[in-house]
């Protein structure tokens, strides 16, 4: 029962996420949340099978603010990576020695 409130958690609090950090329209809309969602569960799981209890706090505390510390980090690097790699396949598309693709041939 435990596992599935944590679930839930972690998508409500990916869900948040997602809208207040910035440069949200260049990492799709359930790539991070899901992250945090899986992340979140293993993390939850992990803390069951080192012994803790799933009425302590600790193993609620690890699982969503850890899931959730990845998420912000993943959201933040992600957009500057991404634009990096668009710069460097523009730039290697775009080089006077660059190939031209052949034109498809018409029917």
């Amino acid at each position: 029962m435990e596992l599935v409130l944590v679930f839930t958690f972690a998508a409500l609090i990916g869900a948040a996420v997602r809208y207040t950090v910035p440069g949200r329209n260049r990492h799709g809309m359930i790539a991070l949340p899901a992250l945090q969602v899986g992340l979140a569960t293993l993390l939850f799981v992990i803390a069951m099978w080192l012994g803790l209890e799933p009425r302590s706090v600790w193993p609620w505390i690890i699982s969503l603010v850890g899931s959730t510390a990845a998420h912000i980090a993943v959201a933040i690097w992600l957009p500057g990576k991404r634009d990096a790699d668009d710069a460097a396949l523009l730039a290697e598309l775009t080089a006077p020695g660059a190939p031209i693709p052949e034109e498809p041939a018409r029917r």
